[in-house]
């Protein structure tokens, strides 16, 4: 790739240059024609490649059996429910493109404004639900009409089609099956967008969660006929009829149709000396079959919800952390459905402007992000317990609050921490006004408010343990009785490190003590 500067490319490892080949990076290499993949290219000729979903493969079958299997009460539970976490979600709105950091250009919020007029004759209740049925059809392919007013093509309607009509050829484009089903016509451009769950270059078809569901469903319904069978024969009780001794086989035979026809009315007519006696199922039995069924319908759920808890309970009560979990993937999945429902109306977008306004920015439609005021509370509360103290403005911003319908108290002082100020001691709190405390006073107040403010930490506020400790204290006659005193009370209690903190601080009040007792006695 040479330019006016030489040559362009890499240096490898042993130092040599190889340089760009403009011919190969403007062209595919790894093709289907190269690779020989003979199935697709077999596909190909006839214009269409094969579906290469391996379940429809498997059955011979097509995406529009998918279709019959919405008759199952787990697969419609499971889609809707899907579904209309996204569909009850009202908050999305049409944005002007700009550039980031800059204002939206005159033709760039025309452009929104005319899609956005378009877009009220829609309905987008539809349209997002078409969309949504991608993740499970594989693909929605959505259907354009433009409509040619005051100088501006208008789009007057979207409307999904069935997936079934259409395929794709060899280079992966969209494309028409036609009457017969078998060639692909091409679509003109502008005409057709198309929701993709999960397309590749291999399956351009997309990701089907309803072929993954056709056995589960197959099963379960042989399992329900079954089931059904088992419950006529087995889950009514029986009536059995003990005949007497002497009983010939007309009486015996008699007596079965009195039983027959006791079903239906209840009344039947016993000779005397026989018995009759209602018969039950017991055991386990009935329940291997509901657990049969059970087993299907967890796999749908959890094949098109990705979990099972926010579809069934069965009567069980799952733990909680279990449940937040379940919930969690449902969230990503409705996350996941709603950036599809972007894309495909953001591309229907991108053509608007290319069809109108080529130069112009696109409009961008977003699902409008709910502030989570919960953990703006408890980021708040947090800051608040280091020390932040917030204004009344903060919660007007951050909160949207009427300033007219609260009002911030101040901050309390916090009884755990010791007086900022001697005057401040409740030592102090009855003494006469203008009076000033002796430095005797002063330093017992230090020690004291020292021990009130250790003693909870180091010994869980013991009440016992603070009694032995003031006695210690007022018993030590020198410093190393007071120190092994000390030691000998909370050494217990506490880690070497703790008592060691403990023990100096206590010393430091305790110095201050002896040294403003023996000012004070000075003075007098």
């Amino acid at each position: 790739m040479p330019t006016n500067e030489g040559p362009r490319g890499l240096y490898l490892p042993d130092g040599s240059f190889r340089p760009f080949d403009a011919e190969a990076l403007t062209s595919e290499l790894a093709t289907r024609q190269r690779a020989g993949d003979f199935l697709s290219l077999a596909g190909g000729y006839l214009g269409i490649l094969p579906d290469p979903d391996p379940v429809l493969r498997a059955r011979n079958d097509d995406v529009a059996v998918l279709h019959d299997l919405a008759a199952d009460d787990q697969v419609t539970t499971a889609m809707l429910g899907r579904k209309n976490r996204v569909l009850n979600r009202r908050d999305y709105a049409l944005a002007p493109g700009q550039r980031k950091g800059r204002d939206a250009q005159p033709d760039a919020a025309q452009l929104c404004d005319l899609l956005t007029e378009d877009m009220e004759r829609w309905d987008m209740a539809a349209v997002i639900s078409g969309i949504l049925d991608a993740p499970f059809y594989g693909m929605t392919p959505l259907e354009l009409r433009w409509e040619a007013h005051g100088g501006w093509w208008r789009l007057a309607e979207v409307t999904p089609r069935p997936p079934e009509w259409f395929g794709y050829n060899d280079r992966n484009e969209l494309v028409w099956r036609g009457a017969n089903m078998a060639t692909g016509e091409p679509l003109p451009v502008g005409k057709f967008v198309v929701a993709r769950h999960h397309p590749t270059y291999r399956n351009p078809y997309g990701l089907r969660l309803l072929s993954r569901c056709l056995w589960p469903v197959a099963f379960k319904k042989g399992g329900i006929t079954f089931y059904t069978t088992f419950v006529e024969r087995y889950g009514m009780p029986w009536a059995v009829g003990v005949a007497p001794a002497k009983a010939t086989r007309e009486d015996k035979r008699a007596m079965a149709q009195d039983l027959a026809r006791m079903v239906q009315d209840a009344v039947a007519v016993i000779p005397y000396g026989a018995d009759v006696r209602l018969e039950t199922v017991s055991g386990q039995v009935g329940d291997l079959h509901d657990r049969f069924l059970r087993r299907w319908d967890s796999s749908i759920s959890k094949v098109l919800m990705g979990q099972t808890l926010t579809v069934e309970l069965d009567g069980r009560n799952g733990s909680r952390a279990a449940s937040e979990t379940h919930k969690d993937v449902a969230d990503d999945l409705a996350e996941a459905d709603r950036r599809l429902v972007e894309a495909t109306l953001n591309e229907i977008a991108w053509l608007y402007a290319q069809v109108n306004r080529p130069a112009a920015l696109a409009p961008v439609f977003a699902y409008d992000e709910p502030e989570d005021l919960q953990a703006r509370a408890q980021l708040d509360k947090t800051l608040s317990e280091v020390g932040v103290v917030w204004k009344k403005p903060h919660f007007e911003r951050a909160y949207s609050l009427d300033p007219e319908e609260f009002d911030v108290r101040e901050p309390a002082d916090d009884p755990a921490r010791p007086p900022s100020s001697l005057s401040d001691s409740p030592l102090f709190a009855s003494a006469p006004a203008g009076a000033r405390p002796s430095a005797t006073a002063a330093a017992q107040a230090t020690l004291d408010d020292a021990i009130r403010q250790h003693l909870p930490a180091a010994m869980a506020a013991n009440a016992a343990a603070v009694t032995q400790l003031e006695k210690a204290a007022h018993a030590a006659e020198s410093w190393e009785d007071l120190q092994l005193l000390l030691a000998e009370h909370l050494g217990a209690h506490m880690g070497p490190d703790q008592l060691e903190d403990l023990l100096a601080d206590m010393m430091l009040a305790s110095t201050a003590y002896g040294r403003a007792a023996v000012h004070d006695e000075g003075d007098s």
